[in-house]
């Protein structure tokens, strides 16, 4: 809700200002507002793909793992509702139960590390494209639809397509440089 009232007032702000830098020749000139779905590019950009793989090659099998051993200790659940267990078993369950919690956490730990660091990385590559689809097409603004600020824009104003363009080419650049810095 706050995100709306920031940018409806943002909105409301710059319709106000137009008029009043029209009636003067010599102010600034007018407005150009784009917009752009950030969630998209972020999901369906080359990095993003590429980040997405690299995560699931990275902890793919430990996932699994991990999945199965859950699914064990489910079955070794129902075979304690039976009374005729013994305590030993049942403490057995219990310890082998807190050791895949532990685990599971710990991995989760280290999941969440680097989604935060790709995150990161993603949002500075998207700020850098779109700070550079938006000189080259001379927008004064430019607004994530995904904020929940804008209700409707002209399908002219959308950069959706071209900041993710843009943000394949640099990644593709980046990744290029880096390779060049191993040789």
């Amino acid at each position: 809700m706050r995100t709306f009232v920031l940018a409806a007032t943002l909105m409301e702000s710059l319709v106000m200002a137009g008029p009043a830098f029209s009636a003067d020749n010599d102010a600034a000139p007018a407005v150009k507002i784009g917009v752009f779905d950030m969630q998209t590019v972020a999901t369906q950009s080359e990095p993003a793909k590429a980040m997405k793989k690299m995560m699931d090659d990275k902890y793919g099998d430990e996932k699994k793992k991990l999945e199965k051993q859950g699914e064990a200790l489910k079955k070794k659940a129902e075979g304690l509702k039976n009374p005729k267990v013994g305590e030993d078993k049942r403490v057995a369950f219990i310890r082998a139960k807190q050791d895949l919690d532990q685990k599971t956490r710990e991995f989760m730990r280290r999941v969440e590390q680097d989604e935060v660091k790709m995150r990161q990385q993603m949002v500075t590559l998207i700020f850098e494209a779109t700070k550079n689809v938006a000189e080259e097409k001379k927008f004064t603004y430019v607004v994530d639809l995904t904020a929940g600020g804008v209700v409707y824009a002209d399908v002219s104003m959308d950069l959706t397509d071209a900041v993710q363009k843009e943000v394949d080419k640099l990644y593709k650049a980046k990744k290029s440089e880096k390779k060049e810095e191993k040789k």
